[in-house]
């Protein structure tokens, strides 16, 4: 037999072959220890104390557990001591505290927290053991309770907020709604515009559980500010200008048909400054108000004309003013208080001039002057509740001439008391002489 063969058992085998199949299981034997053994005991944790001595030095996969039990406190990466990587950590009951990403002993990255009685809390990205970026929040049944954006642990950036029966569509900055979004009550639209610091800010229409519009205009701090419209029932009741929730500034009010009700000046919801006052779509004041009363000049009208032009106070006529009938004929001119003929002034009948003088409580009351329908003075002197009294003088309606003068009272002339004599009779006297 050659001698390249062994003899083995009557079979004859090829040396070389012999010689390269042992080569085989020698390289594979190398490669297993150098390199399969030390990967596979390098994925092996190592078990240590926290806060030994050892702890300090470890890298790689570590379990660590508490000091005072056998209970585990993290499972995960570790480089230098601390942990990095990926991780788990763990209340000392085994109960799972937080699973992700950690740099430098903080979550950090894409993790989940949970809570004592394990249910999920947050799913999302970390950062220095804060929420930081696109992340869950769940409330304690397990319901989101916030999608979106994180910034330092507080809502940031764009997200959805479901609270105390209403969703939040929108921006969010510092953990308060900022910027626009949209806000939904029991699935009702509710709001949709500006927000600052979580109330109404900037331009937006707020709406009611109908869906109706409520108001659509411009807020400052959750108040009515600026222009803007209200509406009841889907109604328009005002238009115009806000400060702090109420009517201020120039605007429009309507009734429930529509049609106009006040136009002009407010201040703190009330009608303040110039305006104009309708009733049924009809003019029936125009002129100066405050506090919802006609103050300073103003006109009074019905059904289209003019029936007062002057001043009040408080709502009353005061001061200089005049008033007209229905048919457009002057009455009065002059003074009044509290909304009735007080001082100077002059009557009118049919337009002519009928009386010219002093008047007190609404009455001809003190010097005066009366005229008949021609504009003839038929009397001048005292006058008490509309009747001639005290010192007066009558005329003759046609030439003008002196018909009496001397005392009236209730109206009337009073005849002339008897003179009394003061020595004898002149004629005793001279035939004395």
């Amino acid at each position: 037999m050659s001698e390249k063969f062994f003899d083995a058992l009557l079979v004859y085998i090829n040396k070389k072959k012999i010689l390269f199949i042992l080569a085989l299981i020698a390289a594979a034997f190398a490669a297993f220890y150098f390199f399969v053994l030390p990967k596979l005991t390098e994925n092996q944790p190592v078990r240590a104390v926290v806060n030994s001595p050892e702890m300090a030095r470890l890298s790689g996969k570590v379990i660590l557990t508490y000091s005072d039990s056998e209970s585990v406190l993290y499972k995960g990466d570790m480089l230098n001591g601390h942990a990095e990587g990926f991780g788990s950590l763990y209340e000392k009951n085994g109960a799972l505290v937080y699973e992700g990403g950690f740099s430098n002993d903080m979550y950090c990255g894409q993790g989940k927290l949970y809570s004592e009685n394990g249910s999920l809390v947050y799913s999302g990205e970390f950062k220095d053991n804060l929420f930081h970026g696109q992340g869950t929040l769940y409330n304690n049944l397990g319901e989101v309770e916030y999608k979106g954006g994180f910034e330092n642990g507080k809502y940031s950036g764009n997200g959805e907020l479901n609270t105390a029966g209403k969703v939040y569509e929108g921006q969010f900055n510092e953990g308060l709604l900022n910027g626009k979004g949209t806000m939904y009550s029991g699935g009702v639209l509710l709001y949709k515009g500006e927000f600052k610091d979580s109330l109404f800010h900037g331009a937006g229409v707020l709406y009611n559980d109908s869906g109706e519009t409520v108001f659509s205009g411009s807020f400052e701090n959750g108040q009515y500010s600026g222009y803007g419209e209200l509406y009841d029932g889907g109604k328009l009741i005002y238009r115009g200008s806000f400060s702090r929730g109420l009517y201020n500034g120039e605007g429009e009010l309507y009734s429930d048909s529509g049609e106009t009700v006040f136009s002009g000046s407010f201040e703190n919801g009330q009608y303040s400054g110039y305006g104009e006052l309708y009733d049924e779509g009809k003019l029936i004041y125009r002129g100066w108000f405050s506090h919802d009363l006609y103050n300073g000049d103003g006109e009074v009208y019905s059904e289209g004309r003019l029936l007062y032009r002057g001043g009040f106070v408080s709502g009353a006529r005061a001061g200089e003013g005049s008033e007209y009938n229905e048919n457009g004929e002057i009455i009065y001119s002059g003074t009044f208080k509290d909304g009735i003929y007080n001082g100077e002034g002059s009557l009118y009948v049919s337009g002519s001039l009928f009386y010219k003088g002093e008047f007190q409580n609404g009455k001809r009351t003190g010097q005066g002057k009366e005229y008949d329908a021609e504009g003839h003075l038929i009397y001048e002197g005292g006058f008490l509740n509309g009747l001639y009294d005290g010192m007066g003088t009558l005329y003759d309606r046609k030439t003008g001439v002196k018909v009496f003068s001397g005392n009236f009272r209730d109206g009337r002339p009073l005849p002339e008391e008897p003179k009394e004599s003061s020595g004898p009779d002149a004629s005793e006297t001279e035939k004395t002489q």
